[in-house]
């Protein structure tokens, strides 16, 4: 379709590096006119992109392809509808694009994504991100279940931390509590099947057993405290891991009977139990 004339004119020669300028960075500001086409260009540090001249002006840019689907050439006119959808269309395809490598490099939330493709294409309205969301989620490469299972997991296999912990971190990725709640109690139930199975914690709970493992080399700092410090640090750890004060309690006073080779009751009652 395109030719090489006055009104399109093209740079074979590649870039060194594909680093946005500051005039591109001024140029992406969002174009709200309308006006007959006088010249349609490849950028010379993006030859996979076209800019769209209206009325001797630069208005906006867009990729080559679309370009050719759209059969922009010079003459034709663009109304503000014309122009508002040609770079809805642009952004969308470039957010997809986006997501897609982005979604490759780590797992990501549906609003942690939003965010970063907001970051990265301030001009893009709200329905063009939900699009490219939507077309994600309908590709099964964005889904704030597969997400948390997969924090999860990675979380409790590579570093073990307390549900209140796993719960925080997923809120401040905006997970749903729905999800979180669901995701960490099935696989938590899921540990605690493989382990009675093959006999493992002599049917301990599992996130009791993973704060036990936690709290015995943590102990080692605290070994030579009287018993309130000890209750006070190695508790505070704990619940700093996410560990509720049900298991955080009883850890506690394991590990301390472990190191001293005796209970903890008349301790206990000289000290009320941990500070939160």
């Amino acid at each position: 379709m395109f030719r090489s004339n006055n009104n399109f004119r093209k740079n074979t020669k590649k870039p060194l590096e594909q680093k946005e300028t500051a005039a591109e960075k001024r140029m992406r500001k969002r174009f709200t006119g309308e006006g007959k086409i006088t010249l349609v260009e490849y950028q010379k540090t993006h030859p996979d992109r076209v800019n769209i001249h209206i009325d001797d002006e630069y208005a906006f840019s867009i990729t080559a392809i679309l370009a050719a689907e759209r059969k922009l050439r010079a003459g034709m006119f663009l109304s503000a509808e014309d122009t508002d959808e040609i770079q809805s269309a642009d952004l969308y395809n470039r957010g997809l694009a986006a997501g897609l490598q982005l979604l490759a490099l780590r797992p990501r939330s549906e609003a942690e994504l939003r965010d970063a493709l907001r970051r990265r294409y301030p001009d893009a309205t709200p329905e063009t991100l939900t699009r490219v969301l939507d077309r994600l989620k309908d590709l099964n490469y964005l889904n704030d279940t597969t997400f948390a299972k997969f924090w999860v997991e990675n979380r409790l296999a590579f570093s073990p931390r307390g549900r209140n912990l796993l719960k925080q971190e997923l809120l401040q990725k905006r997970v749903s509590r729905e999800i979180i709640d669901t995701v960490i109690t099935e696989h938590l139930e899921a540990l605690q099947e493989e382990a009675d199975q093959n006999g493992e914690n002599d049917g301990q709970p599992v996130e009791e057993a993973q704060a036990l493992e936690q709290a015995r080399k943590k102990a080692k700092s605290y070994a030579a405290e009287a018993w309130p410090d000890f209750y006070r640090k190695l508790g505070g750890f704990l619940q700093r891991r996410g560990y509720g004060f049900d298991i955080t309690g009883k850890v506690t006073r394991q590990v301390w009977a472990e190191l001293k080779g005796q209970g903890t009751d008349e301790d206990e009652e000289e000290f009320g139990g941990l500070e939160e």
